[in-house]
């Protein structure tokens, strides 16, 4: 079986040459989305370079069209594959549409991190979006749930997948031990979607250490910064090189010394229902390194931290809870090395890149991919 896939980042070029290579990795592998590991299921991969027209992509950009430039290129190399795997929901709407009118042969996959609203309009969109695909490839059981119940999609078309970790990326590297109980530190890193200044407002009032490795667009804006709170970013304009603050292995490094690891995102109440899964990288590196966690409750996030016992959720925006969480943790450091624990067991056990490829590898060869 020969497959084309398809990336929403010019980094995964890259990242796939690298890989193919057997070179230093920039990141870990799990951000190549289970092509790394599909060789083990007889299936061979080529990856479409992320751009080769500029000027289409930006009209594709405008008109909302999703990439313009890979698609158009898709059509015409379609043939030489058996199936093609997109790994992101806005990459595949023209083709989606070549599907339906038979125009396009080869079989299609999307990959869906998030519900949408329940409207009319919506159920009409999803209902040609469905039609357009051969399978749909979802990151939650609410999502997995939402399109089968609410807009009617075919189960046979859906498939629920666990992302995780590339635990190999994390184990390679060698970190000195850390006293937990000296350092205290807590580690927030990320730029999507997250809310920094709610953090920041509740570590300065508990008074622990905690260092923020974000963008300067994703920065927090309070001020002054408490003197326990460290921050750094990057100043690159351009979205994809947005957060350099650190090199993944320098982040790794980072997330060692850390006490726990904090994931404040930002969530406004019109978005609980439908916010695509932010923080998601966060809590697989902190699970992957064996670390708590605080995370700001995600509706669609699979992993429940509180039910695992791996970490504290907080309700969106709330600084009490936030404070209330890092003091909690603080008070009790043998049940937050346990956490940690915890959390790398379940990593071990589940949500880990082994077992994300396999389900990928069946749902790519299913036999009810077909319109």
């Amino acid at each position: 079986m020969k497959v084309l896939c398809l990336f929403d980042y010019a980094s995964a070029d890259r990242s796939w040459e690298r890989w193919q290579n057997k070179e230093d990795r920039e990141s870990p592998e799990h951000h190549l989305w289970g092509i790394t590991h599909l060789h083990k299921y007889d299936i061979d991969v080529d990856v479409l370079p992320y751009e080769k027209f500029r000027l289409i992509k930006r009209i594709g950009e405008k008109l909302k069209l999703g990439d313009l430039d890979q698609q158009l290129r898709v059509i015409f190399v379609s043939h030489r594959y058996d199936l093609i795997y997109s790994t992101c929901q806005t990459s595949t709407l023209i083709l989606g549409l070549l599907r339906i009118l038979g125009i396009l042969k080869t079989p299609l996959v999307v990959k869906l991190e998030r519900p949408f609203k329940n409207n009319t309009l919506n159920k009409i969109l999803l209902k040609i979006f469905a039609k357009g695909h051969d399978k749909i490839l979802c990151l939650s059981d609410i999502t997995e749930n939402q399109l089968r119940d609410d807009f009617k999609v075919n189960q046979n078309k859906l498939a629920l997948l666990d992302w995780g970790a590339d635990l190999t990326s994390y184990d390679d590297y060698q970190f000195p031990d850390n006293d937990m109980e000296t350092q205290r530190i807590l580690v927030s890193a990320g730029n999507e979607s997250r809310d920094y200044n709610t953090l920041v407002h509740a570590v300065s009032k508990v008074g622990c250490p905690l260092k923020i490795y974000c963008s300067s667009k994703s920065a927090p804006t309070v001020t002054p910064i408490p003197p326990n709170i460290k921050i750094q970013y990057g100043n690159a304009k351009s979205l994809a090189l947005a957060w350099k603050a650190l090199s993944w292995k320098e982040l790794l490094s980072e997330y060692a010394k850390a006490y726990a690891i904090a994931i404040p995102l930002y969530i406004p109440g019109h978005r609980i229902e439908t916010t695509p899964l932010y923080g998601l990288t966060s809590l697989l590196d902190a699970i992957s390194m064996g670390k708590p966690v605080i995370m700001t409750k995600h509706k669609q996030a699979n992993i429940d931290i509180e039910k695992e016992k791996i970490g504290l959720w907080v309700e969106p925006g709330d600084v009490m809870g936030w404070q209330q969480a890092v003091s909690y943790l603080l008070r009790n450091p043998e049940e937050a090395q346990q956490m940690g624990k915890n959390g790398r067991l379940l990593a071990e056990k589940k949500y880990n890149l082994e077992n994300f490829s396999s389900q990928l590898a069946t749902a790519l060869k299913t036999d009810s991919i077909t319109i």
